[in-house]
Order: C-alpha cells, then sequence, then structure tokens
C-alpha cells in the first residue's frame, strides 16, 4: 500500500511518491494498493456505486481480479472514489464498471496514473456515467452500454400511484383477470442461496422460449446460465410464479447495496394475454421498494414495460484519456478501435430506435434484418 497525501507531491521521485492531483489543496489523499483488494473496497464499492459489476460479489463469484490494484480518494475521512484497476506497460484499464462518477474524480485518477508511472499513456473507464462536469483532458468518449433505471419512493402505495393511469389500470385488470381464472396462482421470493439452481434454470428456459416465440436467439449460453445461477444464490433473490405448483413465470435479480437489478424477466408464453411478464418485474420492484432499495435496474434494451413501470434511459460510455497528442499517435490501434465500436453501437442504437415507428415498414424492414444479424451472431457464438 502507499499513501500520497498532497503536501508531499514530488515530480522528482514519482515512484516513490506518486503524488496526488491537486497539491495546493491538501483536501484529498490517494491510497493506491498494489495488486491488492483490501478488506474495505466490497462494502465501499457498494455503497458508491451500487452496481453488479462494480462489485466483488461479481468479481470474487465470476472471477476478473487477477492482477488488480486498488485506487482509493478520500477526503474528509470519507472514500470518494474507489476503482480496481490493471496496469501493463503503456496502459492503464479500470476494471470496474456502471459506476456513476463525477469527472472530477475520473480526471484525478487519471492525472495520478501519469504523474505516478511515467510510461503510462493512455487511461481507460468503460461504462461510466461522468457527471458534474466536464474531462478537459485530452480523451475519447464514445456510447457503449445503456440502462433503464426506475427511482423508488419509500412504499408501494407511492409508486403505484406515480405509475401512468392505464399502466395502473391494466396491472390491477391482468392481475385480477388471472388470478380469477387460476386462484391457485401464487409467488414467492426466494433469497440467495434459498433460490434454487433447478427454479432459476426454470426461469431462463421461460426466457428462452419467449424469445423463440420472437424468432429470435437468446444471449444465455451455458456458461452465462452457471454464473447467473452462482451470483443468485450469492447476492440476489429469485421471485418465482407458479400456477398449479408449476412455474409459470419470474424474475431473476441482484442486490448491490441500495440497488436491485433485474437481470432476467420470464414467463410462459402460454400466458401473454395475462402480461404475466410485466406483472412479474411490477412484482419485483414492489418487493425492492419493501427492502428499501432505492433503485431498481432493468437492464439494457428498450421495452415498452420498462418505460411504463418508470424506467428512465441512462447512458454509459467507454471513456479513454490520453497522456498527450503525442501518446494517442503512439496508441493509433485502440483509438481506431474505440472510434469504430461506439459509432457502430451509435448506429446501431439509431435503429433500433426508429424501426420502433410500427407505421413504417422500412423501419420495420431495418429492425428486422438488425435482429437476424443479432441472432446469427449468437448462434456463431453458441
Amino acid at each position: 500500500m502507499r499513501i500520497e497525501p498532497a503536501q508531499r507531491a514530488s515530480r522528482q521521485a514519482p515512484h516513490a511518491d506518486p503524488g496526488r492531483v491537486e497539491p495546493a489543496s491538501g483536501r484529498t489523499e490517494v491510497v493506491i494498493h498494489d495488486n491488492e483488494i483490501p478488506a474495505f473496497a466490497g462494502p465501499e464499492l457498494d455503497r458508491l456505486y451500487g452496481t453488479l459489476y462494480s462489485s466483488l460479489s461479481y468479481f470474487r463469484t465470476c472471477g476478473g481480479l487477477d492482477g488488480a490494484s486498488t485506487y482509493a480518494a478520500r477526503r474528509n475521512d470519507e472514500i470518494r472514489a474507489l476503482f480496481l484497476f490493471r496496469r501493463d506497460a503503456h496502459k492503464v484499464t479500470v476494471i470496474n464498471e456502471g459506476m456513476r462518477v463525477p469527472a472530477e474524480e475520473i480526471c484525478r485518477f487519471a492525472r495520478h496514473m501519469f504523474f505516478a508511472y511515467p510510461s503510462v499513456r493512455q487511461v481507460h473507464f468503460h461504462a461510466v456515467q461522468p457527471d458534474r462536469g466536464d474531462i478537459p483532458m485530452l480523451h475519447q468518449r464514445f456510447f457503449c452500454s445503456e440502462d433503464f433505471i426506475t427511482t423508488l419512493p419509500a412504499t408501494q402505495d407511492a409508486f403505484l400511484a406515480r405509475l401512468g393511469p392505464a399502466t395502473r389500470k391494466n396491472l390491477k385488470r391482468h392481475r385480477n383477470r388471472l388470478e380469477r381464472d387460476f386462484p391457485d396462482f401464487c409467488y414467492r421470493v426466494h433469497e440467495r442461496g434459498d433460490a434454487t439452481e433447478a427454479d432459476i434454470r426454470t426461469i431462463l428456459e421461460l426466457n428462452r422460449q419467449r424469445m423463440a416465440v420472437k424468432g429470435m436467439a437468446t444471449y444465455i449460453n451455458e456458461e452465462e446460465a452457471q454464473s447467473i445461477v452462482r451470483l443468485v444464490q450469492c447476492c440476489g433473490a429469485a421471485l418465482v410464479a407458479t400456477i398449479g405448483g408449476r412455474i409459470c413465470g419470474g424474475t431473476l435479480m441482484y442486490r448491490i447495496g441500495e440497488n436491485h437489478l433485474s437481470k432476467v424477466n420470464a414467463h410462459d408464453p402460454a400466458y401473454d394475454d395475462y402480461r404475466l411478464g410485466m406483472l412479474c418485474c411490477y412484482l419485483a420492484i414492489s418487493e425492492a421498494i419493501a427492502c428499501g432499495a432505492r433503485h431498481f435496474h432493468l437492464g439494457h434494451t428498450h421495452y415498452d414495460y420498462k418505460t411504463a413501470l418508470l424506467g428512465q434511459w441512462q447512458r454509459f460510455d467507454h471513456i479513454a484519456i490520453y497522456r498527450s497528442p503525442l501518446a494517442l499517435l503512439g496508441s493509433g490501434r485502440d483509438a481506431l478501435k474505440i472510434a469504430r465500436d461506439g459509432y457502430k453501437l451509435r448506429a446501431t442504437r439509431w435503429f433500433t430506435d426508429n424501426a420502433n415507428r410500427k407505421h413504417s415498414v422500412p423501419w420495420r424492414l431495418a429492425r428486422k434484418l438488425l435482429e437476424v444479424r443479432r441472432t446469427t451472431k449468437r448462434r456463431l457464438q453458441a
């Protein structure tokens, strides 16, 4: 571990004392834990970011911490930024993702890395959402991921009151019809290890069936399925809906800090007329509110039920920061790949959004071609 307070910054000895970004203020202390994940990192990551891909639960369950170091910026005895990162000769990559983080903390980290390690030419963040300011450094920034996030009130009644009148009416009508036609309909929430692998895999199979009805292939292969099972049993829950003792739908979710994240929401296509999928999602949100959650993450890809349940679209970017214009030129291959992937994803998103115009035959055709392309790619990767 190295501690670099502001007043001790020294450019003559960067390796021994990498220093601070704001040497004049004396308010922020940066601590680097080389090749180490300290004990406090798990709770602090959950408190600061509350997302799956910034949680030690995810990394310890699915791997990815080999060779990782920890950066912590502390001010007034409180950690303000915490990044897990890897460093090679010329590049530093932050491995925790899905974060909403102040732009100044992104800049502080990059400047610290450039100051501490003279050979480093580029610093990368993936799937982050900078806020409260710009990044006044030479950088690339491209859209790379998305999420639909619902901010939760304190009570279930307050959430129901916030829904649109049509949504409230439809939820009540479909649930009443379902319970009238199937009096034994019920659901339970199984926490962590109480969620059985058999139940989790049944919900995953319902997801596969539902995608097949749409002419699409699920993205969940066996490796991903095993990860989902481990994560639900480690840090999540399974809402399991049954009719006649048989699972007919459910939601698999993770719980990180004050956030609940929906991973899979699925139902038996035989119950499409009852909008069982949306109902399961609504019940999962209600359970999250009962647990005191502040946000419910509905995941990427736009579906009408997500916005109906107050999910707001959030953009996340890949950010690459360069030491100098010369460093950018020297990283030409990486820079071109970042730009190519960014423009490609932006174009895909544009086509997807506009293809939702159901009255437009060209856009519907474009959307169908996009779905065929995605399905073919997933089958080739399977």
